[in-house]
């Protein structure tokens, strides 16, 4: 496919199910119903398509109060209800058969600079076959497949916007704005078919780990902001940072956790939803 530059506004304007980069947690667009599909804002309706007829939105995952290396965790429930909480809420896409993604770990953070290609394999790894908490079959058919390095970067940009659609869907490191974990550009088919989708994580404002720290106060775990972006990839939309505290779709992480690194009821339920519609 031609390479495409798309503008900040452009991108964010062409769909406008865009969740912006630097938004501060909210309810899913649509409002998220309990084991209900709730299709955020429209594919085509109102949407122009790029110059090649595939379509881009950009989605992020913010820290939990929007502060770079916070001690601040994010809203958790009384109970635990990572597997009574069937919430979810779909975009307009799917990812269907085999995705085949790369790395470009050039800019990686140093603290996960060595271990970083595992924890983003694993996370795909949770989304393609759906690993979760729960206890429910990880038997989901799609393949999420490494395909080995690549010299090109991610094309997101440090505004988060996305810049264009090369086919190559690649994950890496660079600067975000303030407030952003990751961002992922996914280019879909007027069919609602993931074409490409690339992944910046940032490489300024935030510790990572991916092996919890002693005394850890401030870090990020990698598996599990991996595990949000792939499930933006796959098509899975934001659910409430509150009210579903347990999914690993709500809006923003908080540091030193790792109960997401696989999913909850919600996340799995909105998977097999887009499942059913291959």
């Amino acid at each position: 496919m031609n390479r495409t530059t798309v503008s900040t506004a452009t991108a964010l304007a062409t769909a406008v199910a865009a969740v912006a980069a630097v938004s501060l947690p909210t309810a899913p667009q649509g409002g998220a119903t309990q084991g209900t599909a709730v299709r955020a804002a429209a594919l085509v309706e109102g949407a122009t398509p790029l110059a090649d007829g595939t379509y881009v939105i950009g989605e992020a995952i913010t820290a939990a109060d929007g502060r770079a290396n916070t001690t601040a965790t994010a809203p958790t429930p009384r109970v635990d209800t990572a597997c009574t909480d069937a919430t979810y809420a779909l975009k307009t896409w799917r990812v269907t058969g085999t995705l085949t993604w790369y790395y470009n770990g050039t800019a990686a953070a140093p603290a996960v600079a060595g271990t970083a290609l595992q924890a983003i394999t694993n996370a795909s790894t949770t989304v393609a076959k759906g690993v979760n908490r729960c206890g429910k079959p990880a038997t989901f058919t799609t393949t999420y497949k490494y395909g080995g390095t690549a010299t090109a970067a991610p094309q997101v940009a440090a505004d988060a916007s996305c810049t264009g659609n090369d086919g190559k869907s690649v994950t890496g490191w660079g600067a975000l704005p303030v407030k952003v974990l990751a961002y992922t550009c996914t280019y879909f088919s007027s069919k609602g078919v993931v074409l490409a989708s690339d992944t910046l994580i940032d490489n300024r404002a935030y510790t990572w780990f991916t092996t919890l720290p002693a005394n850890c106060a401030s870090a990020y775990d990698l598996e599990t902001t991996m595990a949000h972006e792939r499930l933006h990839t796959a098509g899975l939309a934001h659910v409430d940072q509150t009210k579903n505290a347990s999914q690993v779709m709500t809006p923003a992480s908080s540091p030193c956790d790792t109960t997401r690194r696989t999913l909850a009821a919600g996340d799995y339920a909105g998977l097999a939803a887009l499942a059913a519609q291959r």
